[in-house]
């Protein structure tokens, strides 16, 4: 989705900098020239060279790591749960200006060293791109966890999405999975699904968009944790349905407290889901539906190819 960079810690870009330089200066001192030419032509490509290997990455890094003030809302949004907003901006601010100073520096070189002819100014160079570079080696690290996060972020299609939300280990990675075969890890224990996850169906000529996501508990939006307001967002800004996935085997009061609280909250239409049919008598899946109102309810077991298959197309009815 991003085309990011390599992004160099602050001794990896003096090193190979520093290495190319030293590689090209040698080059021009091997050749047939007057000594106090090739010294000083050598020293000239040095300077020009470990700049040009400098700038290079550090102007990568800028143009390529998207503005903040261009991403899609979503995405603006998502961000703003992960990292602070000031501290990238800061970050690819600093970038630039060591951009812009060892051309500036580079510049002085050159013409110094034209002027004097002193070949020991290009030790002073390198002394001073290298006080430069280190100076932003906090900000590089910050952009190296920072290209992570983004190469994080889902690939979003403009789609019919089907969100699944509900209680964490409800089973809605089970359902995404058995339903579309995305790859997605399953674990016994609560808030195994860190990130959103997506998987894709298709019927007849129409793909849809199922989207896995965050397990959520019933508690006020401000002590809600980040992965929780990651499963907030997506139901916010992607979900043209919501497939609200309940666990008959755990505490139904809470999770149906949930489920009114998310369809109090956004104006999408909500469907829910009783899991684990397989394994609940039907005495206590007409209680639970007691307690639902007027929700439109389906009945599967997510381990279950065919009952999530037929849930799905139960979905498909809803939506239109």
């Amino acid at each position: 989705m991003f085309n990011l960079p390599h992004i160099p810690t602050a001794q990896q870009l003096i090193d190979i900098s520093f290495r190319e330089g030293s590689k090209r200066a040698k080059e021009i001192r091997s050749t047939r020239k007057p000594r106090d030419l090739r010294l000083r032509k050598s020293e000239e490509a040095r300077i020009l060279t470990t700049s040009k290997i400098a700038i290079s990455r550090l102007n990568a890094i800028v143009k390529n790591f998207p503005s903040y003030e261009q991403l899609p809302e979503f995405y603006r949004k998502l961000l703003d749960i992960r990292i602070s907003k000031d501290k990238y901006k800061k970050s690819l601010g600093a970038v630039n200006w060591c951009s812009d100073s060892v051309k500036k520096i580079m510049s002085e070189s050159l013409y110094n060293l034209k002027r004097t002819r002193d070949t020991s100014l290009s030790k002073k160079f390198l002394g001073r791109v290298s006080s430069l570079i280190n100076q932003i080696s906090k900000d590089l690290d910050y952009l190296i966890s920072i290209k992570e996060i983004l190469e994080s972020f889902p690939v979003l299609e403009d789609i019919p999405t089907l969100v699944v939300a509900g209680y964490p280990n409800v089973g809605k990675s089970t359902f995404v999975k058995t339903l579309t075969g995305s790859e997605i890890k399953i674990a016994a224990y609560p808030f195994t699904t860190q990130n959103i996850m997506i998987g894709h169906k298709k019927i007849r000529h129409q793909k849809y968009q199922i989207i896995d996501n965050p397990g959520l508990l019933d508690r006020p939006m401000e002590k809600r944790n980040k992965i929780e307001l990651q499963a907030i967002l997506a139901i916010e800004h992607l979900a043209d349905v919501i497939f609200f996935l309940i666990d008959p085997t755990a505490d139904v009061e809470s999770q149906v407290q949930l489920l009114n609280d998310i369809a109090n909250r956004f104006d999408t239409k909500m469907i829910v889901g009783i899991n684990k049919m397989d394994i609940v008598d039907e005495c206590a899946v007409r209680n639970i539906e007691g307690k639902l109102g007027e929700f439109y309810v389906i009945r599967l077991s997510a381990e279950d190819y065919e009952s999530c298959e037929t849930a799905f197309r139960l979905i498909l009815q809803q939506m239109v």
